[in-house]
């Protein structure tokens, strides 16, 4: 087994376990907001801080899923043209669509979050919604983290894809 198999498979248990730990979090979501929903038309006491940790547990779930997403081919693609091609031109084309979207998307966002993630650590900013006000920065250093695996998994696919174009292979993920 080559470095980058290793290396790639490393990366990839890294993401299962995490998409496994974070769908927990639709757990907990579920059960913050039956509280919500109970607190509000049953006791007329609503809650103030339901509405952040809403958005902060689904956004963590989306952001450890992302990578695992595209690891398993779970994400969407338009399959009723896609399947008409042959393996080859379904290669060239995720690579040419990776090259041209996925890299340059990646680093655009990253451009803009990294500043976001540092300004939000260094003055402890808080949201503004609610009177609640929790801090936010754990909130965008997940983001940016799930990014950082996106990539991670988006090289690892790339580098595979590259590999099954120009050696052969199969499109089980474990062509190296």
């Amino acid at each position: 087994m080559n470095t980058f198999t290793k290396i790639g498979n490393g990366i990839e248990r890294f993401n299962k376990k995490a998409f496994e730990i974070s769908s927990w979090a639709l757990v907990v979501l579920i059960l913050i907001m039956t509280y919500e929903v109970v607190a509000r038309y049953v006791f007329n006491r609503p809650t103030t801080w339901s509405y952040e940790m809403s958005y902060f547990l689904s956004s963590f779930f989306i952001m450890m899923s992302m990578a695992y997403t595209l690891q398993t081919k779970n994400h969407v693609s338009i399959d009723i043209i896609y399947n008409r091609f042959s393996e080859k031109t379904k290669l060239i084309l995720t690579l040419i669509f990776t090259v041209a979207f996925f890299f340059p998307m990646w680093a655009l966002i990253s451009y803009y979050m990294v500043p976001q993630v540092v300004h939000s650590f260094q003055t402890n900013e808080r949201s503004s919604y609610g009177s609640w006000l929790p801090v936010i920065w754990p909130f965008k250093a997940w983001i940016l983290f799930g990014l950082l695996m996106l990539l991670l998994q988006g090289l690892v696919e790339f580098i595979r894809d590259l590999h099954r174009l120009f050696k052969g292979g199969t499109n089980d993920g474990n062509a190296l």
